[in-house]
């Protein structure tokens, strides 16, 4: 199993919660990590982080009283169909002297390459098991950064530095740095350090010094005590490449979700860049604000608490998805599940969190009544997810009795939260005795798009009664066009 903290465009719920239960039983695993740099010849490069945990693999001796794991890597970037770089290599675990305990172990390379967008793949594999168990991982990432503008480049999360003037990509700035693979920060981890770098000040700054803020922010809607030292600021002096390293306390988090954010200012206090990286802090011992009374009858049980949680998807944000569509959330205590909980609905309307919360428990109510399946709830439905993401929509023509098609619904939407006009949903059924409906085609920016949508609806099948939400338009299910309605139409102008 491959877990990336901040290039793969998946977050598991063990980044998070310092879990390291595998997604799939057996097979190596695995957490990746990159960040992509400059340098000051204009060149720029691209590292990766990787940390193998060792009770996921095979240990097998490797001298006398002696044992090992390996990993075998392979790591490439593809330009269209052109590998540009690769590498392939086996990482080789610290020795032990008996197999009960299995340390991690971890691996940096840096490749330079020019810039760009290019396709990261990412295979590991344990070569002592004969099963051969192969984990794999694909993404687009980015290399380098605007010439004409202050920058700031990925941060690496660290979790050690001494200085050193050896050359490896564990090296920068005169410093060795072992990479701290993961955004999850448990209790007992009190400082949070990291590298990174500022690009351009000469080129904008119009005097020869600036100023670097960085600081702890809260992502789950209280407020920190600053009297705790989560803000610094260090005057540099302008030039082409300016690297940062700086440790952050971060003992006196309550536990939650946070973001390291760091800025660059002017002489004249004129923000010219920031940037944000997100990690999560468990700390049992510190208290934050107090959970309202009003949210207890929603957690007066495990089972009840995390289906309000569960029943939360549509409107996640990426880096909660992990955990509110895993499995895992038996592994977590219910005093974190009920604050992480509370916490959720506290940064979506810091002033009234209950009343939030109960508004959209009453569209989820809505949907479970609409939408249902013997084995599937409402809101974890297509119909369900899009309801209760964008609200109901303006108009839902419903066509259940076309003989010429399956049955299918078009949603319109006049305007979507973030601004966009006029958008249409396309969901249909192939099984006229249930009533799943999949979303077929969609307009929404992000959604599924399909441009064949219109052929796909053409069948000669039976119909379905027709269920009743907001703004909905049945069509008479008895009286059939002899030729069907045109989908076309439908869409077009839905009603």
């Amino acid at each position: 199993m491959i877990k990336m903290r901040t290039g793969f465009k998946i977050l598991f719920l063990f980044l998070l919660l310092g879990c390291t239960t595998p997604l799939f039983a057996g097979g190596p695993e695995a957490y990746l990590n990159f960040a992509t740099y400059s340098a000051p010849n204009g060149k720029t490069f691209f590292e990766t982080y990787l940390s193998v945990m060792g009770n996921s693999l095979r240990f097998v001796k490797s001298g006398k009283n002696k044992y090992a794991g390996k990993a075998h890597v392979t790591l490439s970037f593809k330009l269209h169909d052109s590998v540009v770089a690769s590498a392939n290599f086996n990482l080789v675990s610290p020795e032990v002297s008996d197999t009960l305990t299995k340390p991690n172990f971890v691996d940096a390379h840096r490749f330079w390459i020019p810039k760009g967008t290019y396709t990261l793949t990412f295979t590991l594999d344990d070569p002592n098991d004969a099963s051969h168990k192969t984990i794999t991982g694909k993404q687009a990432v980015r290399v380098g950064y605007p010439a004409d503008t202050v920058s700031i480049s990925d941060a690496e999360f660290l979790n050690s530095f001494t200085p050193s003037n050896e050359a490896s990509p564990y090296n920068k700035c005169g410093y060795y740095m072992v990479p701290y693979v993961f955004s999850y920060y448990p209790q007992g981890v009190n400082r949070l350090s990291f590298y990174c770098e500022i690009y351009n000040t000469p080129k904008i700054i119009p005097r020869e010094k600036f100023k670097i803020t960085y600081s702890i922010e809260s992502d789950g809607g209280f407020t920190l005590d600053q009297s705790s030292n989560f803000t610094a600021t260090t005057l540099r002096d302008a030039d082409t490449v300016v690297p940062l390293m700086a440790q952050v306390p971060i003992g006196n988090l309550p536990t939650g979700n946070y973001f390291l954010s760091i800025s660059v200012v002017d002489m004249n206090n004129h923000t010219l860049a920031k940037k944000r990286y997100s990690f999560s802090k468990e700390n049992p011992g510190m208290k934050s604000n107090q959970i309202p009374q009003g949210f207890a009858v929603y957690m007066s049980s495990r089972d009840t608490l995390e289906e309000s949680i569960r029943c939360l998807a549509p409107i996640s944000k990426y880096n909660e998805q992990g955990y509110v569509i895993s499995d895992s959330l038996n592994y977590v205590s219910m005093i974190e599940l009920k604050r992480w909980f509370y916490y959720f609905w506290q940064s979506r309307d810091s002033t009234h969190p209950l009343e939030a919360w109960e508004k959209y428990l009453s569209d989820v109510m809505k949907v479970n009544h609409s939408f249902n399946m013997p084995n599937l709830k409402g809101y974890r439905t297509d119909r369900g997810r899009v309801y209760l993401q964008y609200g109901p929509p303006n108009i839902r023509d419903v066509e259940k009795s076309n003989p010429a098609t399956y049955p299918h619904e078009i949603w319109e939407y006049y305007k979507l939260p973030d601004g966009q006009t006029d958008v249409k949903f396309v969901f249909y059924s192939t099984a006229v005795e249930t009533n799943n409906y999949v979303l077929l085609h969609s307009t929404a920016t992000g959604e599924t798009q399909n441009p064949h949508w219109q052929s796909a609806l053409y069948s000669s099948v039976g119909t379905l009664l027709p269920s009743n939400l907001d703004n909905e338009k049945v069509v008479d299910p008895t009286g059939q066009d002899p030729i069907g309605e045109d989908v076309n139409d439908e869409f077009n102008n839905p009603h």
